[in-house]
């Protein structure tokens, strides 16, 4: 972590961006408690929150790739300030929810906020690269799990202590605030443009034994169109794999989203503070395994694979649980494997897609990656109607651990092709 904290020191710019990010989402996550305790209380079914979270993710279907269009044609910084005043407004409307039949205002809410969101995340991360040097991508990348971790940990277990305390309009508020707080922070970036602020964040690099993996991807040539999305591909067997990867993984988070609420209240009976334990465990746990990602900086293709097969060993275990405390242990756990697998990942992909395409690309994986999730969180929700929530998990983790195996089987037997 000391390592990490001097690249935010010498990354200036990033930092910024970075404290941006750890306000809105901590504010997002106390906001988040409160609906989902809100929901709960007003329905008292899993299947209210499985909708609940589906509508924040299909906006990702159309906004996303429209979020990225934007990305790489506008300035990035005037499409993230631009995205948090808008939200600011939008955190406001769940205050007038007064009883059952004003869930209609939840669900309206959510969508216009994951609106936002979806436009502003292809912007947020087509801008990492053109802000730090190339040879800081791994350690940012496992700082933004260490962001997420932060958000978990403070956001979640905040906002069950705000909405126990305070009640859930507070909550509400503290989420419309920390978007304007996040506009100011943004506010003080340096213009970004397809043209990198740093000329030597982005200079290429040749590969070493200390670099971040022995046999990188290569970057692709810059071309003009959507024909480069099919250039891309054809270039790289591994990207290839790496989508197959990415659209599994969030069955499993659809799944596993739900259940964290679930497990909470109904498993374990422990209400909103409940909610906010568990989610606070799997912030703790991002947290802790960014410590570890930089350890895998030789070998970031094949424990981008492990992890996801490392993680559904785990949910199984989670399923089978019998406290509160060991589920929210073996969270941690779960979250830490998360955490290194995410930042390998992303780190692979900012070292491939040239950054003329990169907002593109991201718009076009976030609304794949949060479609597949919203239709897991649906279906999860359905699901819980005739599955206890222990069934449901162990089924979504041996799901992970099947397809984790079999990722993993198909890389070590076509690796001398991968790699190319």
């Amino acid at each position: 972590m000391l390592i990490r904290r001097g690249v935010l020191y010498h990354e200036r710019d990033y930092a910024k961006l970075f404290g941006a990010g750890i306000v809105n989402g901590i504010g997002d996550r106390i906001s988040q408690v409160a609906v989902l305790g809100l929901l709960l209380s007003l329905t008292g079914s899993g299947l209210a929150v499985g909708i609940a979270f589906a509508i924040r993710l299909v906006p990702y279907l159309i906004f996303a790739p429209l979020g990225g269009w934007l990305a790489d044609r506008f300035p990035k910084k005037r499409i993230m300030i631009a995205a948090d005043l808008i939200r600011a407004v939008f955190a406001l409307l769940p205050l007038f929810v007064r009883d059952i039949g004003d869930i209609w205002i939840i669900w309206l809410s959510m969508f216009l906020l994951s609106s936002g969101e979806a436009l502003y995340v292809p912007a947020r991360m087509s801008a990492i690269p053109l802000l730090v040097r190339k040879q800081h991508l791994l350690n940012i990348n496992s700082l933004e799990e260490v962001m997420t971790g932060f958000i978990l940990i403070f956001g979640s277990v905040t906002g069950g202590a705000v909405a126990v305390w305070l009640g859930s309009e507070a909550s509400f508020l503290c989420n419309a605030v920390s978007f304007l707080i996040s506009a100011l922070l943004l506010a003080r970036l340096p213009q970004l443009s397809r043209t990198a602020q740093h000329d030597e964040h982005t200079q290429p690099q040749t590969a070493s034994p200390g670099s971040l993996d022995h046999s990188p991807l290569k970057p692709i040539a810059r071309r003009q169109g959507w024909a480069e999305f099919k250039s891309l591909l054809g270039a790289s067997p591994y990207l290839r794999l790496m989508l197959f990867i990415f659209a599994v993984w969030p069955i499993g988070d659809g799944i596993f989203n739900i259940l964290l609420s679930i497990y909470a209240t109904e498993v374990f009976h422990a209400g909103d503070f409940g909610i906010g334990l568990m989610y606070g465990a799997l912030g703790i746990g991002l947290v802790a395994g960014s410590a570890l990602t930089g350890r895998f900086a030789g070998q970031l293709r094949i424990a981008a694979i492990l992890t996801l097969l490392a993680e559904g060993i785990c949910h199984i275990l989670v399923s089978q649980s019998g406290s509160m405390p060991i589920a929210a242990g073996l969270m941690v756990v779960t979250a830490a494997i998360s955490s290194i697998g995410g930042a390998c990942n992303q780190t692979l992909l900012m070292n491939t897609v040239p950054e003329n395409l990169r907002g593109r690309f991201m718009g076009m994986l976030g609304s794949m990656q949060n479609t597949i999730m919203g239709i897991s969180m649906f279906l999860s929700g359905f699901l819980l109607e005739v599955l206890t929530p222990r069934m449901l998990g162990l089924a979504g983790g041996l799901f992970l651990m099947t397809m984790g195996a079999c990722f993993t089987a198909v890389y070590l037997f076509f690796r001398p092709r991968l790699q190319a």
